[in-house]
């Protein structure tokens, strides 16, 4: 295969493994300063195997479009393919012929066409009968000469109307199933929202449309399959986003079987959410659902938190491709975040590095991130006992041994100190569960933690096979508390600095070199 690049205008750029970052900012591997439609960052190009690269938007004001379909989610690419950022800056995706013969190469001479040695008079009349054997010779392989062109043009009439209607077949074929556009309709670009207000798209060849799903800021908000496609948009649920400057309102349009059929231009939108009244603070506080707030003072937004979920996700392996995007669940991993905002966990875990590092990738063979960011999101690294549930992944001693997980602790229990009993136990238990049920996918085994294999296999067999979109996938109210509890535990733990804890440090120091 060839070198993959990226081409820009009149400059190109060697893909290099990892992530390949582009944006406004000069910070990115591929930068477009003076676009004021592309977002500071807005969007990654990974390697994620030998000649595969998958295209990521990272939660960019104005999205981002593959060969004019919107990126939702992660989306492989293929040599050809057209990336444009923010409707105007746009880059090709190549992947370089180590065979292809370059334009100042010369071409190979390969002689006259039709080449004939030349006989003259003398030479033909000395010949006699042999001279006249090869004149009677030349005209029986002309006739059979004229007799092949004869043939060699009907085969080539008959391939060309073959041809003709194989392109006709593909042409009809290929067409796209569905042309529909839309166009927002209500609000208009530069309107400021108070009150909820109907969101209004006008719709052409709406017949073939499935659903319409509304993003703000590439974040989704709210979506609907009943035509004529409008929904409601509330101010007062996104009091983030009342922050003085102009958000972008998208619709994309799916198709029945949830593929992206076209997304209109964004409309340019304020919010106003001052008469919100909040709850009272110390009432706020008992519940843990204070918003945490950033060293400058400000909340953490949605789009700090989507960002925060897509580099989460990709610490885990297996190439699983997830959709963090949904407004519903962002707001409930950030509310969740204020529990696990609390300084001192750095240290606390840092006592159990060893038992963790060793149970988890050296003995199970899990991902290094699953153990951590499990015992932060269950017990904060705090192993006290609570009714039943004790140690670090908080599990019953009954559970354990019931299933034999306690198998390599000799004589320690799960409330041993060390916590290397706790570990083994909960590593054993992971690696049923990671690989025996959900085939190396750790974020729904992280939603089914507490389960027994068999009921964690019956749970999997109740979910679609097409589940990137976590939260539309996990409908149950225990697997939804989990799988929020393990991203907002896991987004505070690696970025501590962005809810204003000073004292602690990413986990991921703790594992790097595991890795």
């Amino acid at each position: 295969m060839g070198q993959p690049r990226l081409k820009f205008g009149d400059s190109e750029l060697p893909l290099k493994p990892g992530i390949t970052s582009v944006g406004r900012t000069p910070d990115n591997d591929v930068s477009f300063p003076q676009d004021s439609n592309v977002s500071r960052f807005h969007a990654e190009i990974e390697m994620r195997g030998p000649g595969e690269y998958w295209l990521t938007d990272t939660g960019s004001s104005n999205g981002t479009t593959l060969n004019g379909r919107p990126v939702l989610g992660d989306v492989p690419l293929e040599d050809g393919d057209k990336i444009l950022l923010g409707g105007s800056s746009e880059l090709t995706f190549m992947i370089e012929d180590e065979n292809a013969v370059t334009k100042d190469e010369p071409a190979m001479d390969t002689g006259p066409e039709f080449a004939t040695p030349s006989v003259s008079v003398a030479e033909v009349g000395s010949l006699g009968s042999v001279g006249s054997g090869l004149v009677a010779q030349e005209t029986a392989v002309a006739s059979g000469s004229n007799a092949g062109m004869l043939i060699a043009g009907a085969g080539v009439c008959c391939l060309v109307l073959v041809l003709a209607v194989g392109g006709v077949a593909y042409y009809l074929t290929s067409k796209p199933k569905c042309e529909a556009k839309a166009k927002i309709v209500r609000p208009e670009s530069g309107d400021t929202l108070i009150n909820e207000t109907e969101v209004e798209i006008d719709v052409d060849n709406s017949s073939c449309v499935g659903r319409a799903v509304f993003l703000i800021d590439g974040v989704e908000f709210a979506s609907t399959d009943e035509p004529p496609f409008n929904v409601a948009i509330d101010p007062k649920e996104m009091p983030d986003l009342a922050d003085g400057f102009d958000h972008s309102l998208t619709v994309v349009l799916q198709d029945e079987k949830g593929g992206a059929i076209s997304q209109p231009p964004p409309v340019l939108l304020a919010f106003e959410s001052r008469e919100v009244t909040k709850p009272p603070e110390k009432e706020v506080v008992a519940q843990n659902t204070q918003v945490p707030t950033t060293q400058q003072g400000r909340q953490v937004s949605l789009i700090d938190v989507q960002q925060m979920s897509i580099a989460l996700v990709k610490k885990f392996s297996g190439n699983y491709s997830y959709n963090v995007s949904n407004r519903e669940f962002l707001r409930e991993v950030q509310k969740r975040t204020g529990e696990y905002a609390q300084e001192g966990y750095f240290e606390r875990a840092s006592r159990y590095r060893d038992a963790v590092n060793v149970a988890y990738v050296r003995e199970q063979n899990l991902d290094a991130p699953l153990g951590f960011i499990l015992a932060m999101s269950r017990s904060r690294f705090d192993p006290k006992k609570n009714g039943d549930n004790e140690g670090l992944w908080q599990m019953s001693t009954a559970f354990v041994t019931a299933n034999a997980y306690n198998g390599l602790c000799g004589t320690e229990t799960l409330s041993d100190p060390s916590q290397n009993c706790a570990a083994k136990a909960s590593a054993l238990y992971m690696k049923a569960i990671v690989f025996g049920v959900f085939g190396g996918d750790a974020i729904y085994s992280a939603a089914a933690f507490g389960k027994s294999p068999q009921e964690a296999a019956a749970w999997n067999a109740t979910l679609p096979a097409k589940r990137a979109d976590i939260w539309n996938t996990i409908k149950t109210a225990p697997e939804r508390e989990a799988i929020v509890r393990f991203f907002a535990a896991g987004i505070v733990a690696e970025n501590p600095q962005k809810f204003g804890l000073k004292r602690d440090r990413p986990l991921s120091e703790l594992y790097r070199l595991t890795l």
